[in-house]
């Protein structure tokens, strides 16, 4: 559990990171940086992941690229540029709405059945979002409204990923397919944007480079290890539980680090949210929660 908590907390520190690396750098030279640096790290381990060894078929081949299109490039591309224009604790609760995406995906494309907890969990997490939306400005002011939606669709992105990987992982293991599709997403990236990527690394300081080098390994190393452990050793309904925690580091992490405001209507907007995470979890505690409803 302590390993999956951490994992949590590196993921939820991710759009405090990123608010802060996209003030006045180009976005797109900083998601191929900071990319680029997960990758790197992934190389050392390969001789002992047998991934030289892997056989791909087309399909697979077809299948593991686009699963790098959308959960390495799109995702990151769309949550980047939406945290430009919201403020971390905002970007940390709408991101934390993943796991609900991942399980209606799964029941649209895989035909798993649609509980009642999963139901009265995605609509007591909308309600939290329009909470935030509305309450907090969003709705009216175009500049958030756009980042707020690219953030949003993010999630989505990275419910499509989850669902579409979950094949590709089931026969080569996670960390090789991590490996994989981080790497296929993050060439293009450098190559299209090799110019950008140069200037900014020549223009970022020490901080910044600090920052990057602990969100690439944090967010796609460690965490991802950390995680994969703990999944191991405990049920993963029960780790699940703490991803629950997500937008909670994101709020504390923008207010502490960032120094962005709090306003009650964000917190009352983040903690319906983390409400309808908790319910839409398909256990004794939600379904006497549903049923008392």
């Amino acid at each position: 559990m302590a390993a999956v908590f951490v994992a949590m907390v590196l993921w939820g520190l991710a759009p405090v990171a990123t608010r802060f690396l996209v003030q006045g750098s180009d976005p797109m030279a900083l998601i191929a940086i900071r990319l680029a640096i997960g990758s790197v790290c992934y190389v050392p381990l390969i001789p002992w992941t047998g991934l030289t060894e892997l056989r791909w078929t087309p399909r697979q081949l077809a299948a593991v690229a686009g699963c790098a299109v959308v959960g390495i490039i799109a995702y990151n591309v769309s949550m980047t540029y939406g945290v430009q224009h919201v403020e971390a604790g905002l970007a940390g609760a709408l991101l934390a709405t993943e796991p609900l995406w991942i399980a209606l995906l799964s029941v649209v494309v895989l035909k798993q059945p649609l509980t009642r907890p999963l139901l009265w969990g995605f609509v007591v997490a909308f309600a939290g979002v329009v909470t935030l939306s509305v309450g907090g400005g969003v709705a009216f002011d175009p500049s958030m409204l756009l980042g707020a939606s690219l953030v949003l669709l993010g999630a989505f992105l990275w419910g499509v990923y989850s669902v579409a990987v979950g094949p590709l992982v089931r026969r080569f293991g996670s960390f090789r397919i991590s490996a994989v599709t981080l790497w296929l997403g993050t060439l293009p990236l450098l190559v299209v944007f090799f110019d950008e990527v140069v200037a900014t690394a020549r223009e970022l300081d020490a901080i910044g480079w600090v920052v990057l080098a602990l969100y690439g390994v944090g967010a796609h190393l460690v965490g991802m290890l950390l995680w994969n452990y703990g999944l191991s050793k405990v049920p993963s309904a029960r780790a699940g539980l703490l991803l629950n925690l997500y937008p909670v580091v994101s709020v504390v992490g923008g207010v502490v680090l960032l120094g962005e405001g709090v306003d009650p209507v964000t917190l009352v907007g983040c903690a319906v949210v983390v409400f309808g995470l908790v319910l839409s979890q398909d256990n004794a505690v939600s379904r006497a929660l549903v049923r008392r409803r």
